[in-house]
């Protein structure tokens, strides 16, 4: 006999959720906290990536 695959209701239930979750556009980034980047810190990242800073 073949074992059956039964689908436990833990599982049953973490789809459904998901399946709402998708449905309301959860995972498409809308929920996404905002933030501010740092001014000081941004500046200073771009001038230490820049190839030219490195020469001088």
């Amino acid at each position: 006999m073949k074992k059956k695959n039964k689908q436990s209701s833990n599982t049953i239930a973490k789809r459904l959720q998901r399946k709402l979750a998708i449905q309301q556009g959860f995972y498409d980034g809308r929920f996404k906290e905002k933030t501010v980047k740092d001014k000081k810190k941004e500046s200073r990242r771009r001038w230490a990536r820049n190839p030219s800073s490195a020469e001088e």
